[in-house]
């Protein structure tokens, strides 16, 4: 939660919920996005609407490691040459995902 606080508060998260967004955030990095959208439903009603909308949006993307995995799993079943290829520049994916979920929060940030 202390990794993912900066860039929560950056997308629009007020500071005094950051650290329990930014932990949703990294459960969801690190997990997959039905988990975090468990802890999301234990800690909704203690954050405010605005922080509610951002980490919703930011949730339903398919940023995280299984993804990833599913992605060059599937790629190695048609060609292991390129799925080699693929499994090489995965942290790469990994991170163009992420950025393009939190650039997607974020301009829930500046709707809400």
């Amino acid at each position: 939660g202390f990794i993912f606080a900066p860039i929560a508060f950056i997308i629009g998260i007020p500071w005094h919920e950051a650290v329990q967004a930014g932990s949703i955030m990294a459960t969801k990095l690190i997990t997959n996005e039905f988990v975090a959208m468990l802890d999301f439903q234990k800690l909704a009603h203690t954050l405010s609407h605005r922080t509610q909308g951002i980490i919703s949006v930011y949730l339903v993307s398919f940023a995280n490691f299984g993804t990833v995995g599913i992605i060059v799993g599937s790629i190695k079943g048609f060609s292991t040459e390129q799925g080699n290829k693929v499994a090489s520049f995965a942290m790469r994916l990994l991170l163009g995902s992420t950025l393009a979920s939190i650039i997607s929060a974020s301009i829930i940030g500046l709707v809400l």
